[in-house]
């Protein structure tokens, strides 16, 4: 494996989004982030990727990487069950891109998606998954400045 940075593994993320003609808007952050996204502040669905966790191996590291996709639904959930399934199309291909993708990394385990609905901002609705991506280490003994 090449080693591959946090900064590196985002633009993975946002290159994905780009290319895909149903992805409209990308973002990366908090969860809290989201909330600036309501419901009228652009076009969705949005690709949204939130740190959670890195295990610090010897050799490797294992970014744990929340992958959401949402859309905005009518007032009245209206279309609800067809965002759901075109949101979950969507992060599975999402998925299975990261998974085929690159010689820098590589996918531990099956993510299992979760729904979601009116979570973040009102009539917010899609899923998440937890994708464990691992990659080597730039230098696994880098030289600690000391005197």
């Amino acid at each position: 494996m090449i080693p591959l940075t946090y900064n590196e593994l985002l633009g993975v993320f946002e290159t994905m989004a780009t290319n895909h003609f149903q992805i409209k808007r990308f973002g990366s952050g908090v969860l809290e982030d989201i909330n600036t996204f309501g419901p009228t502040s652009g076009e969705f669905p949005i690709l949204w990727v939130v740190p959670q966790d890195v295990e610090l191996g010897e050799n490797s590291m294992i970014y744990r990487m929340r992958v959401l996709v949402f859309d905005i639904d009518d007032e009245n959930d209206s279309h609800r069950t067809e965002i759901l399934s075109d949101t979950l199309q969507i992060l599975n291909d999402i998925v299975q891109e990261v998974k085929n993708d690159d010689e820098r990394y590589s996918v531990i385990g099956a993510p299992s998606a979760i729904p979601f609905n009116q979570r973040f901002v009102d009539y917010c609705t899609g899923w998440f998954a937890d994708v464990r991506i691992e990659t080597a280490i730039m230098n696994s003994r880098c030289s600690v400045p000391s005197n």
